[in-house]
This record gives structure tokens, C-alpha cells and sequence, in this order.
């Protein structure tokens, strides 16, 4: 049984942070498994901690200097005489192939969880990847953009869904409620959303729109609901602990990123059978079968967007329709069973 090592900088709550949990999962049965959090004070999520199969005995905190944890990084992949490294984000994945070599570490992959990466998180990445591996990229999209940026040896693992849910249908209600759950940063583009929305809303004045999430743009996205003009409309709920009964609660999924990976939040939705609208971005399109489980619409593109949650707003039996489609392909298609097979096939 090989020894394998996975490195994340925390483990706040995030896709990265839950994908590299459910890898230490998928992996526990056929292989020692041991987790490494490298700044566990940035975020430490008790839920996660608890998902956590192998349990908190197999669970490493780093702390002191950025040069002394990268030193005791390289003291406990020796103690534990590590076969294999995955490392998550940019900072590991710099700094993991460069420390598993001097450990002797025989296998690092870097974890690209996005399609998109600001100049200097790039370069940082194609450091990394001349020592590493390979890289697993967590969507198609990605595989394409850094391919043509310089990243070499990538092979594409779509992230895992635990324990989707059985498909349900909605009762026809007054009120149609259009949710979206991201953090409040640039990439999810909460202005278009809003003014979409807003269109939306003037032609389906019974529409209703939730925003969950947290961030930094959270006073700039109260301002923009203003001065779009639906506060009356528009609610936001900031970092909720029972989002899947937000989810239960509405009716249409908006997703309008500018740049995803595979979007968890998505899959999020399908799994609460929600017809979803998304901008075609990363693997979006993959998710979500465009005039089957959902629309697929052009990033800022406010007509596309209004237009199809008009559509879904409309039509009780539609949402119905796309929403159990969307249920079945997460079953389908991004499983625990079939995330396990992936990283199997490659340790190999």
C-alpha cells in the first residue's frame, strides 16, 4: 500500500478545499493517505475536517515562517516516505514539486482548479510543472488555455459530487425565485446578474433573486442593486451555514462567472434539481446540456441572460423538465465511483 501526500495551503470553505478532502476519501481504501495544511489560520472548516475518511490523525498543520513550514513540509514527506504528491493551488504548486523532489517524492501533480489564472500565478505554474509530474486539471477548458500558456503533462479529472440527491419536483408557486450562491469577487461578474435580472424582473414582475455568498465586493453589490433598482426584489444572504435549503427554496440556478473550473456551485444546484443558466465559461457547458437541463449564454451578455430566466420564469413545467435532467447527469457523470476510477487510472 504507496503512501500519498496531499498538500493544500487551507481548508476554509472552497471547491479546492472540498475536492482535495474528497480525493483523500476516494483514495483511503487502496492507499495511506495523509493530509498537509499549510496555513491552517487562513481557514480550518470543522465540516471539512469531518468529511475527512482517513481522520484528524492523518492531518498535518503547518505553522511559523513561510521557509520553516516548507522545511517541516519536507521532514514529514520523508517520515512518511510519500510515493505520490497532490498539491492544490498555486502556492503548493509551486513549492510542492520543488520540496517533494528534495524528499524524494516519486510522483507530484499539480492541482489547476480554474481556466483562467492572473500573469503571475501562471508563471508560478509553469515553474512548478517543469518539476512535477503532470498536472490534473479539474475541467476541459482549462486543459485547452494552459496547454497553449506552457503547461505540459495535464490530464483532465472532473471534480466529485458526494452523495447526490433523488430528483424532486417543485410545486407551481406564485413567486418564482432566481438564486445564486458564489463569492463575492470580480470573476462572478455580479453586475451583469443584477441588471439581467433586472430585465428579467420588468417583464416577470413575480420574480424573486437571492444572492449567497461572501466577499469583498459585497458593499459594491448592494450599491448595484440600488442603482439597478429592485432592493424591493433582490435579497443578499452572507455566508449561510444551510445553503442546500436555500437551494430547495427556489427555482432557477444563475451562474454568470467570467471564469470557471468546474463549477461546484452548479453541480450544487443540480443536485437540488434547479434548471440552471450559466455563461459559457470553462466547463459550464459540460455541466449543464443547453436546452435540456438549462441555457448556456455568453458571459455579459445581459439580453441572453434575462431572456433565459424569462424563459424558465414562464414555464412551471419546463423548470420541472431541466431540473431533473440536470439531477440525472450529476448522477451520471461526476460520482464518487467515477472520481475514484479517474485517480486510480492514474496512479497506475
Amino acid at each position: 500500500m504507496s503512501t500519498i501526500a496531499i498538500l493544500i495551503p487551507t481548508l476554509k470553505k472552497g471547491g479546492a478545499e472540498k475536492q482535495a478532502v474528497l480525493l483523500g476519501n476516494a483514495l483511503a481504501d487502496t492507499h495511506k493517505v495523509h493530509l498537509f495544511v499549510l496555513f491552517p489560520e487562513a481557514g480550518l472548516e470543522k465540516e471539512l475536517m469531518d468529511l475527512y475518511a482517513p481522520g484528524p490523525e492523518n492531518i498535518t498543520m503547518f505553522s511559523g515562517s513561510s521557509m520553516s513550514r516548507l522545511r517541516e513540509l519536507y521532514r514529514r514527506l520523508r517520515a512518511i516516505k510519500a510515493d505520490t504528491m497532490f498539491c492544490y493551488l498555486t502556492y503548493p504548486d509551486f513549492w510542492g514539486p520543488i520540496v517533494g523532489r528534495m524528499a524524494g517524492v516519486k510522483h507530484i501533480y499539480q492541482g489547476l482548479r480554474n481556466a483562467s489564472l492572473p500573469t503571475a500565478k501562471l508563471m508560478l505554474e509553469k515553474i512548478g510543472n517543469v518539476l512535477a509530474t503532470g498536472a490534473v486539471v479539474n475541467n476541459y477548458a482549462g486543459m485547452d488555455v494552459f496547454g497553449r500558456k506552457g503547461i505540459r503533462r495535464m490530464t483532465v479529472i472532473p471534480n466529485c459530487y458526494l452523495n447526490p440527491k433523488a430528483a424532486v419536483e417543485r410545486p407551481m408557486r406564485e413567486t418564482v425565485r432566481v438564486v445564486s450562491v458564489a463569492r463575492f469577487v470580480a470573476q462572478k461578474d455580479y453586475e451583469t446578474a443584477i441588471a439581467a435580472f433586472a430585465r428579467a424582473n420588468a417583464a416577470v414582475p413575480s420574480l424573486r433573486y437571492l444572492i449567497i455568498g461572501h466577499g469583498e465586493l459585497e458593499q459594491q453589490i448592494r450599491e448595484w442593486i440600488k442603482a439597478y433598482g429592485v432592493e424591493d426584489c433582490v435579497e443578499m444572504i452572507i455566508n449561510p451555514k444551510n445553503i442546500p435549503s436555500f437551494l430547495a427554496d427556489s427555482d432557477i440556478y444563475l451562474s454568470t462567472s467570467l471564469f470557471e473550473g468546474t463549477s461546484n456551485s452548479i453541480m450544487e444546484a443540480m443536485d437540488a434539481s434547479l434548471p440552471v443558466v450559466a455563461t459559457d465559461v470553462g466547463d459550464n457547458a459540460r455541466l449543464v446540456d443547453n436546452g435540456k437541463s438549462g441555457f448556456v449564454v455568453p458571459a455579459k451578455d445581459v439580453d441572453a441572460i434575462s431572456s433565459a430566466i424569462v424563459r424558465l420564469a414562464e414555464s412551471h413545467d419546463l423548470r420541472v423538465r431541466m431540473g431533473r435532467e440536470g439531477n440525472c447527469i450529476l448522477h451520471r457523470e461526476y460520482s464518487m465511483q467515477a472520481f475514484r476510477q479517474n485517480y486510480l487510472k492514474l496512479l497506475s
